[in-house]
């Protein structure tokens, strides 16, 4: 079983840090994000999903001391404060995926991100999924409800993802974590996204 705060009660098999050889995620194990520019691990947020006959679910536990984040209505832009993000290509192109966030106290935010000549473009959408925050003794549980239907063109043969979280501090830096680590500022790098294990 997985100790991470909460996502281990979600997803029982036991917790792993993705290594740079693995080619596929499997579904209900938990993950532990890492340092998205370094790599380096510290067990602050776990990461598990599952996809089912009609929706994909997926759950964070966050160990955060200073919940940072402002925003009160879907489709800010939550990225500025602490959050909880899957990027999500539906048939495993990555010229074309799906942008769910969750702030800590359960605003959402959905968006559908495409690349033309080498310009991303960024389509915000109302968000289709339910999102449950709760609060911990170390910081906060997110568990999350995705209708595949929102997702254009879902093949579960070709499904690709990534997941994050951001961490605003107080003095007003941000850190970034990543499932894949892009090795840069940006989380935007589709190349990072990894194949979802299929069902056998």
């Amino acid at each position: 079983m997985s100790v991470c705060v909460t996502a281990g009660s979600y997803c029982p098999r036991r917790a792993r840090v993705l290594s740079g050889d693995m080619k596929e995620l499997e579904e209900d194990r938990t993950y532990h994000l890492r340092e998205n520019v370094t790599g380096a691990g510290n067990g602050e947020c776990s990461f598990c999903f599952r996809f089912g006959e009609r929706e994909a679910e997926f759950f964070f536990g966050v160990r955060d001391e200073d919940v940072i984040s402002p925003f009160q209505e879907d489709n800010e832009d939550l990225w500025q404060g602490d959050a909880v993000e899957v990027f999500l290509s539906p048939d495993g192109n990555p010229e074309h995926y799906f942008e769910l966030e969750v702030s800590p106290f359960g605003v959402r935010f959905w968006g559908e991100v495409t690349f033309a000549e080498g310009k991303k473009r960024l389509k915000k959408l109302p968000p289709p999924f339910e999102a449950e925050v709760s609060r911990t003794k170390e910081g906060y549980a997110v568990q999350i409800k995705l209708p595949l239907a929102a997702m254009q063109g879902y093949d579960r043969t070709a499904v690709m993802l990534n997941a994050f979280r951001l961490d605003k501090k107080a003095d007003g830096r941000q850190e970034l974590y990543a499932l894949n680590p892009t090795e840069c500022a940006t989380f935007h790098k589709p190349k990072y996204f990894i194949k979802v294990q299929e069902k056998v």
